[in-house]
């Protein structure tokens, strides 16, 4: 078994309205984030192109794949990063969660924004063979049914990918929903079968509490609505809430969510 470590991360958008919060004052917070994690693979989402160059900066020992929800480099992208000196991208794409997913800045079923899957498979650094398919979603924030149908969709090609290259994989992100929730709960139920990391938390889903807190902190009376989940091949080891402050700031109104897992 190969072990890593997978994160998700919800970055916040640079906004002016965020005063003291704006990325500005937060970057220096979010890289620190990632690099206390020791996570070789991480899906950022709200990532807007500036954000993401000056993270690339603070991150020397990380690449990025992945494109903005208008095309090209235009608007917020799903990046994922991954630790270079571990792991070697070798494929990677992105499609929109929409009924045309390759029409660059379609929507589809009431959703308020283009929402895009970033993927990538990856191929272990070391030459041991191990491969990890990493699917990184942001669904949308207004519809339920975009947000059903964006997450099926996202699974739908894992699971195709899965059948045809054979590797494990992990779908993550920030879901916009709670775990009972449609979007949510088809994951573990057939078709998908996926495995919700949220398992191995000491208390299961019911004890995670919150995972967006808006800069305020807290977990009580929250669920979560950033989650990890692996294709059934893939251990999963433990997976952590990270609420603490970086600098004295929380490096973003979501909490980063780490999974160490264990790979065939």
């Amino acid at each position: 078994m190969r072990q890593t470590a997978v994160m998700t991360f919800n970055l916040r958008r640079n906004s002016w309205m965020d005063g003291r919060n704006a990325w500005r004052c937060r970057k220096r917070g979010a890289a620190e984030a990632i690099l206390s994690a020791g996570a070789d693979l991480i899906g950022t989402q709200e990532g807007l192109p500036l954000m993401l160059e000056e993270l690339d900066s603070l991150l020397p020992g990380y690449a990025r794949i992945g494109e903005g929800r208008d095309g090209g480099s235009q608007g917020e992208h799903c990046a994922i990063y991954f630790a270079k000196e571990h792991w070697t991208p070798v494929e990677h794409g992105t499609f929109w969660l929409s009924p045309a997913p390759e029409k660059p800045g379609s929507r589809g079923w009431g959703a308020a924004f283009p929402r895009i899957c970033t993927w990538a498979a990856f191929e272990a650094a070391d030459g041991s063979g191990a491969r990890l398919a990493v699917y990184n979603v942001h669904l949308d924030h207004i519809s339920g049914l975009a947000r059903e149908r964006g997450a099926a969709l996202a699974a739908a090609r894992l699971i195709e990918r899965r059948a045809c290259a054979g590797e494990p994989a992990v779908l993550l992100g920030d879901f916009n929903t709670r775990p009972r929730r449609p979007a949510v709960a088809q994951l573990s139920a057939p078709p998908c079968r996926l495995v919700d990391a949220y398992g191995a938390y000491p208390g299961g889903t019911a004890a995670v509490g919150a995972t967006y807190h808006g800069f305020r902190g807290g977990r009580a009376g929250g669920e979560p609505i950033d989650y990890i989940f692996t294709t059934e091949d893939v251990f999963i080891d433990r997976i952590v809430v990270d609420r603490d402050r970086y600098a004295g700031k929380y490096p973003s109104d979501h909490y980063p969510v780490i999974a160490r897992i264990s790979l065939p």
